[in-house]
């Protein structure tokens, strides 16, 4: 390898380095915290539609219903709350039996990525990167790590859209320090590669 060629590998091997190191907190960090609540005076409403579709006696309905009509409640109960990061829901699912579906998470969202990254890293290094290059080729057709962030905000919209005043039960999702190293990672590994083929 010519001392010109390195030179011109240096930014990208200096990039995909560092979108390794941001793997790590990507996949360890938390993600995405998930949240349901139970709202009170939705739950007192819903019993008083119930109650009206019920065939029961008019006189025990009437009771019924102004009963619940007179109740005034307020605030929420918190019934779910979960906060994950990309390793700790694949042990979650391997751990409910689900465990196809985590190793398929650990496969493409984590082995896969950090994989290329690392024949990216050695392509840098390497005076013959041509294997390297088409072995990562063959591997970003199986790289889902840009699709698993794309699923994270999907998931994050969906929830806080479900939510509403009038619900009986109310979803909410954030998104942590985990989910934008992951998106950094994502981000800079497609720079790197990038810049790594045109040099070549």
């Amino acid at each position: 390898m010519t001392t010109n060629t390195r030179t011109k590998r240096l930014a990208p091997l200096i990039i995909l380095i560092i979108s390794l190191a941001l793997l790590i907190p990507g996949i360890t960090q938390p993600l995405i915290t998930l949240q349901a609540s139970l709202s009170h005076q939705a739950m007192v409403e819903t019993g008083q539609t119930l109650v009206e579709q019920q065939d029961m006696h008019p006189a025990m309905k009437s009771m019924a219903s102004q009963f619940l009509g007179s109740l005034k409640v307020s605030g929420d109960s918190l019934v779910y709350d979960k906060t994950r990061s990309i390793l700790g829901t694949a042990e979650d699912l391997w751990q409910f039996g689900y465990r196809f579906v985590a190793v398929l998470i650990l496969l493409f969202s984590v082995v896969i990525p950090a994989i290329k990254s690392i024949l990216l890293t050695l392509a840098c290094l390497s005076s013959s990167s041509t294997r390297l290059l088409k072995a990562n080729a063959l591997l970003s057709k199986w790289s889902m790590s840009d699709v698993f962030a794309m699923g994270v905000i999907i998931a994050l919209l969906a929830a806080n859209a479900a939510s509403s005043e009038t619900a009986a039960v109310n979803f909410n999702a954030q998104l942590h320090s985990g989910f934008y190293w992951f998106v950094a990672y994502c981000l800079l590994s497609t720079v790197g590669s990038q810049l790594l083929i045109r040099k070549d």
